[in-house]
């Protein structure tokens, strides 16, 4: 594992640098099922109250007038239908801090975070 740390601490090009993660997942998963006691107890859980669903650029509107951002349409299947698609500006950052932009047909990861005051406990028969 300290090996593949260091690769990953060193690697320059992103498509190895995410292979690498991949292989370092795949064997935090294998040393996790060693301790089903302390299953999801990790620090690299997220700190806030979360859920992640998937999401797909519909299309790229580009803004009217030059002053106007590019958008994109975003769907989020697991949205009601009357909500499913939102718009917003075309730029993202990418893992160097340069900006880039979404083209249609990416897939997406929507993360919705709350804060842990702004949460209550679930009533049980609420997936009824």
């Amino acid at each position: 594992m300290d090996s593949l740390c260091a690769r990953i601490q060193e690697e320059k090009d992103y498509p190895r640098f995410e292979a690498l993660m991949l292989e370092l997942n795949e064997l935090v998963a294998t040393k996790e099922r060693r301790f089903p006691q302390h299953r999801g107890k990790g620090d690299w859980q997220p700190k806030r109250p979360w859920r992640r669903v998937p999401a797909v650029v519909e299309r790229v509107v580009k803004g009217l007038y030059p002053h106007l951002v590019e958008k994109v349409e975003i769907s989020i299947p697991a949205a009601d239908e009357l909500f499913r698609e939102i718009r917003i500006e075309n730029i993202l950052t990418d893992v160097d801090g340069k900006p880039v932009a979404l083209k249609t047909g990416a897939q997406l990861d929507v993360t919705f975070e709350a804060d842990a005051k702004d949460i209550v406990p679930q009533k049980a028969d609420s997936h009824a």
